[in-house]
């Protein structure tokens, strides 16, 4: 089930996240920021240490960023086959200094066999996007089939497909400038998900070879934070023997649907991602109601006060554009 529609539907009794100490609309000081600021020899390609790309999503990019301003990043989907779509976007952003995060599933749709890729049987089109991706001078993250538990299939048939394009992008190419990276759900992570298998996806293979791992967290009706769940995926990229582990935030949203004020959830989200650098490098915010249940509307204009906390969250210093 996909997770946005997934969070409609849950039981749990409705409770503001509140940000302790302090009204949604944060101040970003140096101050509060310093500590974060610390340098470190970048992780993975685009990665500033010290520092969070805030980007979003949006189905009409142009009025979002009107609302906005300019911002760090943009997650953007695609067919396998949209190469020219992909590289019209990753030229766009690049130009406009964001980080690209671009998300392509398989070659047939979300309910392909992933064994055909695992096997080599689309190395020829895996090396043509390697090449292309290394034609550009600036970095870029890509994620092959984004929350792929929701469509079914099994973990070890998408763990192997994740290594096979890995490896034969490496090979092709070097990925220099690219962070390939696998992207779930955090529901997964969560014990109340009666399915929830990650270590059948996150093989040792794939985690030994992703730079970090991509991380969808919408926030839900019962209230837990953004960090609280961030700090469980973390956790448990720990146990299997990630060192340092990272995440970066392909996906968050909050609503109306969740709590009364949703601004302060994402606020207290922002919060843990200034305070923790070191885990987190990105954060890409759902602009967007497409695939979401009804009356969820994740858009930063459902309330002043929603877009007014993103607005202030990238005049945090830490807020970083490429």
């Amino acid at each position: 089930m996909d997770r946005r529609k997934f969070l409609s539907l849950s039981g749990l009794s409705l409770a503001a996240a509140a940000v302790p100490g302090g009204s949604a609309a944060a101040a970003w000081s140096d101050a509060t920021c310093s500590a974060a600021l610390a340098v470190s020899p970048p992780r993975w390609p685009g990665h500033k240490p010290g520092r969070v790309y805030l980007g979003l999503t949006s189905p009409d990019l142009a009025a979002s960023l009107g609302r906005t301003g300019p911002v760090g990043a943009q997650r953007s989907f695609f067919r396998w086959s949209d190469a020219s779509k992909e590289d019209a976007t990753i030229k766009q952003d690049h130009a406009a200094n964001r980080l690209p995060w671009v998300s392509y599933k398989p070659p047939q749709g979300p309910n392909f066999d992933w064994t055909l890729i695992g096997i080599g049987a689309f190395d020829s089109d895996i090396r043509a996007r390697a090449r292309r991706y290394a034609s550009y001078s600036r970095p870029l993250i890509s994620t092959f089939h984004h929350e792929p538990t929701d469509d079914g299939g099994l973990g070890p048939a998408f763990a192997a497909a994740y290594i096979r394009q890995y490896d034969v992008m490496k090979d092709e190419t070097g990925l220099a400038n690219v962070a390939f990276v696998p992207t779930f759900s955090d529901w997964i992570f969560n014990p109340r998900d009666p399915d929830g298998q990650p270590e059948d996806y996150l093989t040792p293979g794939v985690l030994s070879r992703m730079p970090f791992l991509g991380i969808d967290v919408y926030q839900e009706a019962g209230g837990e934070r953004f960090g609280e769940r961030l700090e469980r995926v973390l956790g448990w990229l720990g146990d299997h023997g990630v060192a340092r582990p990272m995440v970066g935030v392909g996906e968050t949203g909050c609503c109306l649907a969740q709590s009364p004020q949703p601004e302060r959830w994402f606020t207290a989200g922002w919060r843990w991602a200034v305070n923790n650098t070191d885990k987190v490098g990105i954060v890409s915010y759902y602009d967007s109601t497409l695939n979401s249940a009804a009356g969820h509307d994740w858009r930063l204009t459902e309330t002043r006060a929603k877009l007014r906390a993103y607005k202030d969250a990238l005049a945090s210093p830490i807020a970083c554009r490429l």
